[in-house]
């Protein structure tokens, strides 16, 4: 599998708003967080992603910014 894909995140209004509470709570930027969820979570999950792009016949980046904005919910719940 071929690494360094792009895609490109397009956060809608909530999702930046989540990732920005997160952030503060961590004493961290929003730009740390999303490195650590890139890193963290996406890269591991990114060839499921793929494969359920191509089942559903949908774009890989819509797919990326629904499972990014479902781990920033759940890092902060997690840490609530």
């Amino acid at each position: 599998m071929e690494e360094n894909k792009e895609f490109e995140l397009e956060l809608s209004e909530e999702t930046m708003q989540m990732l920005e509470e997160y952030a503060k709570k961590n004493n961290q930027t929003p730009e740390e967080v999303v490195e650590y969820i890139i890193y963290e979570f996406l890269r591991n999950q990114l060839h499921v992603i793929e494969r359920r792009a191509e089942e559903t016949n949908t774009p890989v980046n819509t797919l990326v910014n629904m499972q990014f904005a479902r781990i920033v919910s759940y890092l902060n719940q997690k840490k609530a």
